[in-house]
């Protein structure tokens, strides 16, 4: 025997059979030390796993979790071994499930299938390396957290049905779909899903993390499906007019509950309605059906849903009430408000204003519309230059 091997002696083997708990643990380690470090010849390879095999059926748990700790990281050991590790209770399990390369993909997929053990999935999820084919069975689970595992894994890879899964199957758990956000190679085609599904602030989260790397993220915007509803509704506003408008909100640090009020302060109904639309998950065309209610109990309820500041809006009714008289001369107002018809609408405001009584915030608002009609003329004299 080479003397930098180590010897395994008759001795071991009995010592296991009929030691103490704290014996069989000392043991347990030390074969599962040595068998994983390449200390044993062939001979001593076979005698090991005939010892693993007596200490899968050791009553003592703390024996079993040993015993998985020692091994997870073996490349040599038989796949029975591990299997049956990997099925046993979480303490035991967990260790073989996140880090055992001997485990193979149709392994992981039966674990999977066979267990409604979260904790077990969630294990998988984060190994080092995940295939495709296991994502997709991982988020068959449908567990939000055995997927945002996955998500925040670098080493798992994920196949478009998977992702077009998760956003279906997700829609509403913006943690998840963020978490998608962040992952660092996303398809085009899941990039386009995820823009007509996400918040707008998710989206911005979107567009930054990814503008270097899809250069066509343009193209996705445009494909939104509040865009297409706007065209099916026949709206005068284009594609490339709201996809500006977003441009310009992040251009001026808008935050992302001042969208839809911005919306307003340019005197553009369509994209306010878009811009609920988002943030409340409620078809466009729903939107603007609730509008219409000229009592303004569904502006209310959207403005709610949507988490838009409580402050304004009484303002924001006023504002409203007066876009929504306005609305057949205002359709082809675009992003930007010239003096004419900004005054036109404060004016409007004011005398709503004053048959309502006092509106609070009012003044705020009328300076965000003013402030729209500076940023008009500003842009046309950068233009001119």
């Amino acid at each position: 025997m080479d003397g930098n091997k180590a010897i395994l002696s008759d001795d071991d083997i009995q010592k296991l059979i009929k030691s103490s708990v704290e014996k069989r643990l000392d043991v347990t380690k030390k074969i599962g030390k040595y068998y994983s470090a390449g200390g044993f010849d062939e001979d001593q390879m076979k005698i090991a796993e005939r010892i693993f095999r007596i200490l899968l059926k050791d009553t003592e748990v703390e024996v079993r979790k040993v015993l998985s700790e020692s091994v997870k990281l073996s490349k040599d050991i038989p796949n029975d071994v591990i299997m049956e590790l990997a099925k046993d209770i979480n303490e035991v399990s967990i260790p073989v499930l996140e880090f055992s390369e001997v485990l193979t993909d149709d392994d992981l997929i039966e674990i999977i299938e066979s267990t409604e053990d979260i904790s077990k999935q969630e294990s998988v999820s984060q190994r080092k390396a995940v295939s495709e084919v296991v994502s997709n069975a991982l988020i068959e689970t449908g567990h939000a957290s055995v997927v945002d595992k996955l998500l925040h894994n670098d080493g798992a890879r994920v196949a478009d049905d998977g992702y077009k899964k998760i956003i279906d199957d997700f829609s509403n758990n913006e943690k998840l779909l963020e978490a998608m956000v962040q992952r660092e190679k996303i398809p085009v085609v899941i990039m386009e899903k995820l823009a007509k599904s996400v918040s707008q602030e998710i989206y911005a989260k979107l567009e930054e993390k990814h503008k270097n790397k899809i250069k066509n993220l343009d193209e996705v915007m445009n494909k939104g499906q509040e865009v297409s509803a706007m065209k099916v509704m026949g709206m005068q506003s284009t594609e490339q007019e709201y996809y500006k408008f977003c441009k310009l909100m992040t251009k001026l640090h808008i935050p992302p509950d001042l969208m839809p009020i911005s919306a307003l302060c340019v005197g553009n109904f369509n994209l306010f309605e878009v811009c609920i639309a988002r943030a409340t998950k409620v078809p466009v065309l729903n939107v603007r059906e609730l509008l219409k209610d000229t009592g303004n109990k569904g502006f209310k309820v959207l403005y709610e849903r949507a988490s838009l500041p409580p402050k304004l809006y009484e303002a924001s009714e006023v504002l409203v009430d007066v876009l929504r008289d306005l609305r057949g001369d205002l359709n082809n107002n675009g992003i930007m408000l010239s003096k004419k018809v900004a005054n036109r609408i404060i004016g409007n405001m004011m005398m709503r204003a004053e048959e309502k009584g006092e509106v609070e915030n009012l003044d705020y608002i009328v300076t965000l519309i003013r402030h729209n009609v500076d940023m008009a003329e500003a842009e046309e004299r950068e233009s001119r230059n």
